[in-house]
């Protein structure tokens, strides 16, 4: 499937004086352009670059130049402008974030930080959320236990403490008395779970380090420690748990990380239409039937002829 909303490794097909052309899809062949500024030294067919893939006014545009945030991620983004329909954020890249009114939690100015999710829309493109509460288990899974690691983003003050996600999974707090000075909304940082409750519900504390990391990328996967549950991750559950009941094909993960990334749904169920299925999952008709047909055995997908979505919603 195209990983839109993803940095990913891509090979380079081909090399001329402007750049080069990076193979975005295996299955189509089909590839797009980057400038030579944008590769890496030495570069040639064959060698990989990790490039951002997404869609601008309906084309599909690769850029090599990291994103502040990808499809599936939370970060504090600043406000660049506003449009008819909503805002414009700085996401480090030259197309910026595009901020719904109706996904916006209150009226914004120009230099104003905001904290979002970034997801999908219908149409693959990407676009930013301050109701992300939703995309997020309130109950930490069963495979993390009290005394393991986990990344946190701090996003709301409670008369309890602050509210964090912990490694994109689940939600969490941090009391009152554990909050370190200075914490603001956005400020990622290393924490300890410090006690799961009998009610499910997590309750965390800083860590006294972290592993050094790239913070214009910390809530993405692909760091040590408790982040790596989180690069493991192609859906609220885990890949590791969609293949320990034997659903774990490349289009079953294909399957969940498309739900995952529209907010854990989606309106295009075993009854569309094959063209439906190709646009939306990026697999055949076939191949997808085959994929939920395994998600639901294993009772991580709820399946209609006209929807699709995590089983008890991602919670």
């Amino acid at each position: 499937m195209v990983p839109f909303g993803r940095v990913r490794p891509l090979p380079i097909v081909s090399v001329d004086e402007k750049g080069c052309f990076l193979r975005y899809d295996e299955e189509s062949g089909a590839s797009a352009f980057i400038p030579r500024s944008q590769m890496p030294e030495g570069a040639g067919v064959g060698s990989f670059v990790n490039a951002l893939v997404y869609l601008d006014d309906g084309r599909v545009t690769l850029t090599a130049k990291r994103p502040r945030v990808e499809a599936g991620g939370l970060a504090a983004l600043e406000v660049k402008g506003a449009g008819r329909f909503g805002y414009f954020l700085d996401n480090g890249i030259p197309k910026e974030l595009f901020l719904p009114f109706s996904d916006s939690v209150s009226e914004h100015e120009i230099g104003d930080t905001v904290l979002v999710y970034c997801r999908l829309d219908h149409e693959n493109r990407m676009c930013a959320t301050e109701y992300f509460e939703k995309f997020f288990r309130t109950k930490a899974p069963a495979s993390f236990h009290e005394g393991d690691r986990v990344r946190l983003f701090p996003y709301a003050r409670t008369r309890l403490g602050v509210k964090c996600v912990a490694d994109l999974r689940f939600t969490a707090l941090m009391h009152s008395g554990s909050v370190p000075e200075g914490l603001r909304p956005g400020k990622k940082l290393w924490g300890i779970i410090s006690r799961i409750r009998a009610d499910g519900l997590t309750d965390v504390i800083p860590a006294a380090s972290g592993p050094a990391r790239d913070e214009a990328q910390p809530l993405q996967g692909g760091s040590p420690e408790g982040a790596d549950r989180a690069s493991r991750s192609k859906d609220s559950r885990g890949v590791h748990e969609v293949s320990r009941f034997g659903a774990g094909s490349p289009d079953a993960e294909a399957v969940m990380e498309v739900l995952r990334v529209h907010g854990g749904s989606l309106s295009v169920g075993d009854g569309a239409s094959p063209a439906e299925i190709e646009k939306t999952y990026h697999m055949s008709k076939g191949r997808f039937k085959k994929a939920a047909g395994g998600l639901l055995k294993a009772g991580l997908i709820e399946l209609s002829k006209t929807s699709v979505r995590i089983a008890g919603g991602g919670e």
